[in-house]
């Protein structure tokens, strides 16, 4: 992570897991999958559905110092509101957030996947209305057509809205946000019509006992 990335972790990592006490299972497969991008010196595309706009703090702050060495730099691909307003650009450049519709963008990051580094993508390109997952915009099967890669699904539940929506079952201590990486998925390039990077991170299971490991088979036709 680039030094503004660190600092936000360390801001929001202690508090975070203070007042939501998050569930937190498959840390593991972080390990396995920037081992499995690294031997193939492929790029890693994490994604994860979206329930709120807080979702990339609560994400990063279940991580330990290790994931976030392991993973190196990570590059936030956002949807363009992000980049509206001066302020709302010279904060997501300090975050490493880039605007994944411009074209030059895009190029850049069939480049650095081909190129061994690592990017984080909401599939469905914006928060969710209703707590539910919604659909695949086809970022990834675009993706595939031109580059091979690591996908590493990550699945998020419990704080839907974030705390404007939420605040009393979070204070009650109703709501606990719960995170699961997925077994890590190599995509070959090529055209996969029926690719669904949605169907990935449905596919990947909360572990009730942290303490035990399930890997969630993630199947590409």
């Amino acid at each position: 992570m680039n030094p503004y990335q660190l600092a936000t972790w360390k801001l929001v990592r202690r508090p975070y897991r203070l007042f939501l006490a998050p569930q937190v299972s498959g840390l593991e497969n972080i390990t396995k999958a920037c081992r499995k991008a690294k031997e193939r010196t492929q790029g890693l595309l994490l994604i994860a559905n979206h329930i709120s706009a807080w979702d990339p703090l609560f994400i990063c702050a279940v991580l330990e110092l290790q994931d976030l060495r392991q993973l190196g730099p990570v590059t936030f691909l956002g949807k363009r509101e992000l980049f509206n307003k001066p302020w709302k650009r010279w904060l997501m450049a300090r975050l490493g957030c880039v605007n994944i519709r411009e074209r030059t963008v895009v190029r850049q990051v069939l480049q650095g996947l081909r190129q061994g580094q690592v990017y984080f993508l909401f599939p469905e390109g914006c928060v969710s209305c209703n707590g539910h997952m919604g659909q695949d915009l086809g970022a990834l099967r675009f993706f595939a057509k031109h580059a091979s890669f690591v996908v590493l699904p990550i699945r998020i539940q419990g704080i839907w809205g974030g705390f404007r929506k939420d605040w009393k079952n979070i204070a009650a201590g109703r709501r606990r946000f719960q995170v699961a990486f997925g077994d890590p998925v190599l995509v070959e390039k090529g055209y996969y019509p029926h690719l669904d990077a949605m169907a990935l991170i449905r596919a990947v299971t909360f572990i009730p006992n942290p303490g035990v490991t399930m890997m969630p088979s993630c199947a590409v036709s």
